[in-house]
């Protein structure tokens, strides 16, 4: 991301979700979040580095049912907080919006400015979203949370979507330690996890275009090594699918949809 400027892979991201057919809440409001997705149409360019069909657009094409699916669980089951970390245009605490859940949305403050500018011109109330500005490479998370009224105590869950791949190795091993840390009994967490075995071919373009961006991907272990790496934050494994075509994993790249809980301690 280029400094002072909105993710653009996370507009990309948004545009190409909006082709999707999503359920939503009984209380919720689809509405809203496709009329924020309309706004954004005027940056339609932005899916050259986010979602253009093919590879990207298949995989946010698999994973967003996922995440919908996860936070409707959590709903059901009376979790009452929802954490989306690099939250970007993501409309879910508005498509979800549910009596006695909070959702919070956790994001660079570039990003964050950008979306919440646009609501505010759009006239969508975002009033019961508690918004919360984080590098996710810089300590403090923890207590920006806190400051914004998350409860540690309660279960929560939390989404990462699309996010560790563009952190450096520390920051995103950090990040799940950090979240493992303040995850109550009863919290999931749902995460993309982007894995390339060694020599493993890259789709160098893309990756060109996002660096072009200043969103480069800088972190895509092994698959062993990512598991074990969510391991050793402190969260133990529920469920694993891997989205990769058939293609992608026969040259060893993988595209990993998890589901884990903090390991008890």
């Amino acid at each position: 991301m280029r400094v002072g400027e909105p993710s653009r892979t996370a507009r990309g991201v948004a545009l190409r979700r909006s082709m999707l057919d999503r359920p939503s809440s009984p209380t919720g409001d689809p509405a809203a979040e496709a009329r924020l997705e309309s706004d954004l149409i005027g940056d339609r360019r932005e899916l050259t580095a986010g979602g253009r069909a093919g590879g990207a657009g298949a995989w946010i094409a698999a994973r967003t049912p996922f995440f919908d699916d996860a936070v409707l669980r959590s709903i059901g089951g009376g979790v009452p907080q929802i954490v989306l970390l690099g939250a970007g245009y993501d409309g879910r605490a508005l498509r979800f919006r549910t009596p006695g859940v909070r959702f919070f949305e956790v994001d660079h403050p570039a990003t964050q400015t950008d979306k919440r500018h646009r609501l505010s011109v759009l006239g969508i109330d975002a009033a019961d979203v508690a918004f919360v500005g984080a590098d996710f490479t810089e300590p403090g998370l923890g207590d920006r949370l806190a400051d914004a009224g998350h409860d540690p105590s309660f279960p929560s869950l939390f989404l990462l979507e699309g996010v560790l791949r563009y952190l450096p190795e520390a920051a995103y091993r950090g990040l799940l330690a950090t979240i493992a840390g303040f995850a109550a009994a009863g919290s999931e967490l749902a995460v993309t996890v982007s894995t390339a075995e060694t020599g493993a071919a890259r789709d160098s373009e893309r990756d060109q275009r996002l660096a072009a961006a200043g969103e480069a991907v800088l972190t895509v272990p092994p698959r062993d090594v990512a598991l074990r790496w969510l391991a050793e934050a402190g969260w133990s494994l529920d469920s694993l699918t891997d989205a990769a075509s058939p293609e992608e994993q026969t040259v060893g790249v993988g595209r990993l949809l998890v589901r884990a809980t903090p390991t008890a301690r």
